[in-house]
């Protein structure tokens, strides 16, 4: 094969992949309308259920009056699970406050720590619901939810980017709006970090969320050879987050996400395929939601192919094109008069995701994914509960 004919081939392969990551796009992202309609509507049981709030920290204070408020009419405990800082620590009159020293494991590490010790205290629940330390309720109370907690593993809807007064605010609002339509109309759908409610039996069955820096996306493969245990996701808003506080902070979000996903993708690729309890159209999702992460290399290596003036560039302009109409799909919900920033923050972004797909595949250390072990363990915890 000679030097053109690679780059026809890279062409090919970079076109096909980017037109079919916007049609799956286009089609995951569409809002059902008998399931929108739930989004306002009260769950469909009264039956109460003993609900442990876990919430990791790290440098965010959490609104904990709020979800006091939310939980007053339930059985709900209230477990704060800081790493390193400080802040949260003048809850422990109303809240247990677990405490480590170090960042080993990052949110999983914190998150799995607390389900331990929880075991080992004997506490008892029918389920433990992880909340980011930023999130605060989303117009509910903890009656609206019982409900809807009856599977294994649930992911609820939730929002971001409170306050919405600027591009970037709006920009992470609408992507998740249509973040949570993807994983509704999936077919092997994915946990996304909060609003997760994981059913305690699977804790007390030593299921914990495997060390990644996407521990949630690494969960969720790692469950997938079990018939039983699969994500329901429930379109019911639980919680709404602030949004990055400047550009640097999501780009670096975004590289942690990028990272974290190619590096479990990568991790769990051939259990994945090979996998007996997955249809071939879970295959295919797990698949194109890697192959998200992937599209600034299909667009570097277009663009580029187009700009040399090689004969294979004609019909690219149109896929290209293709692309931005599936990525402003998901950003229906922002005032227009942001859409040109958003437009070169896409092409951007393709720079970035391509630095995070890089170091994936060809970095063993780094600070996005080597756990911190410098740190003693030391672990402390309060004893008080507040219900």
């Amino acid at each position: 094969m000679n030097y053109v004919e690679l780059i026809t081939a890279l062409t090919v392969i970079s076109t096909a992949m980017l037109t079919l990551e916007g049609a799956w796009i286009l089609y995951t992202t569409r809002a059902d309308k008998r399931a929108k309609e739930m989004l306002t509507q009260p769950s469909y049981s009264s039956k109460k259920k003993k609900i442990c709030l876990l919430f990791p920290a790290y440098k965010d204070v959490i609104n904990l009056d709020k979800w006091i408020e939310w939980g007053k009419d339930g059985d709900v405990t209230y477990v704060i699970a800081e790493d390193v800082t400080r802040k949260n620590e003048k809850f422990k009159d109303r809240a247990m406050f677990v405490h480590r020293d170090s960042r080993e494991g990052f949110k999983a590490g914190a998150v799995n720590n607390c389900l331990d010790i929880l075991m080992e205290k004997g506490m008892k629940f029918d389920y433990v619901i992880v909340i980011d330390a930023d999130h605060i309720p989303f117009n509910n109370s903890v009656k609206d939810v019982y409900g809807y907690l009856e599977d294994d593993l649930i992911q609820f809807f939730w929002y971001d980017g409170l306050p919405l007064n600027t591009a970037l605010t709006w920009l992470t609002y609408s992507s998740r709006y249509y973040s949570n339509w993807n994983l509704y109309n999936r077919k092997f759908p994915n946990l996304t970090g909060s609003g997760v409610a994981i059913s305690y039996k699977l804790v007390k069955a030593g299921v914990r969320f495997p060390d990644s820096i996407t521990e949630d996306y690494a969960l969720t493969l790692d469950s997938a050879d079990s018939k039983s245990i699969r994500v329901t996701v429930i379109p019911y808003v639980l919680c709404i987050g602030a949004s990055p506080k400047n550009l640097k902070v999501y780009v670096k979000q975004q590289i942690r996400w990028a990272e974290g996903t190619i590096r479990d993708a990568r991790r769990y690729f051939l259990k994945t395929m090979f996998n007996d309890t997955l249809t071939a159209y879970d295959k295919w999702d797990f698949l194109m939601h890697a192959n998200m992460y992937v599209q600034g290399l299909y667009l570097l290596v277009n663009v580029g192919v187009l700009l040399a003036g090689y004969g294979v560039g004609s019909f690219l302009a149109p896929i290209i094109l293709f692309q931005g109409i599936a990525y402003f799909k998901t950003l229906a919900k922002t005032p227009k008069r942001y859409w040109a920033t958003y437009f070169l923050l896409n092409y951007f972004m393709a720079l970035v995701q391509v630095y995070a797909f890089l170091k994936a595949i060809f970095m063993n250390t780094g600070s996005f994914y080597a756990t911190d072990k410098s740190s003693s363990k030391s672990v402390e915890y309060s004893s008080n509960i507040a219900k």
